[in-house]
């Protein structure tokens, strides 16, 4: 008896974890989708002009960020992160990013979920060029200084030369 009620239990709070957020209002999810829309675009703009460093504008300063790449966890928090992005901004003068097919999904006001393929071109200081490819997903979330990355993984098909 106690089985059943068990596995009913899991099944409700699994639906209510996956469920579309039906709170939402028609002009919260539009806000959270343009919003996170515009960071994408803003991403792309700020590596072109600014390189690597650009991403530490869009890295959350929460305690709750991290950032794991090819199924390992490269940033545990905010802090490794602001170590690293300097030291390899000087190795890299130029960074082109494209998003394609970028789809988000709004969780609640203020928060939602990005996925996209993407393509970078990487160029070294010494001329070297990269192209990794694969599939970004991560969490944004909105804060006083505008929409910031929470997490993201990165699924690399592997450089392309």
């Amino acid at each position: 008896m106690i089985r059943p009620i068990r596995c009913l239990l899991i099944a409700v709070c699994t639906i209510m974890l996956f469920a579309p957020n039906k709170s939402l209002s028609q002009s919260e999810n539009v806000e959270v989708q343009s919003g996170i829309r515009a960071m994408a675009n803003a991403i792309v703009r700020d590596l072109h002009s600014d390189g690597p460093i650009a991403w530490l504008r869009y890295f959350s300063r929460s305690q709750r960020f991290f950032m794991a790449s090819d199924g390992q966890l490269v940033f545990p928090n905010i802090d490794t992160a602001e170590t690293f992005v300097p030291q390899f901004a000087k190795k890299i003068k130029r960074v082109e990013l494209t998003w394609n097919e970028i789809r988000v999904d709004s969780l609640a006001p203020g928060l939602g979920i990005m996925a996209a393929s993407f393509r970078e071109i990487l160029i070294s200081e010494a001329g070297v060029e990269q192209t990794p490819t694969g599939y970004f997903t991560g969490t944004a979330e909105y804060t006083p200084q505008g929409w910031k990355i929470r997490n993201a993984h990165w699924s690399s098909k592997g450089p392309q030369h």
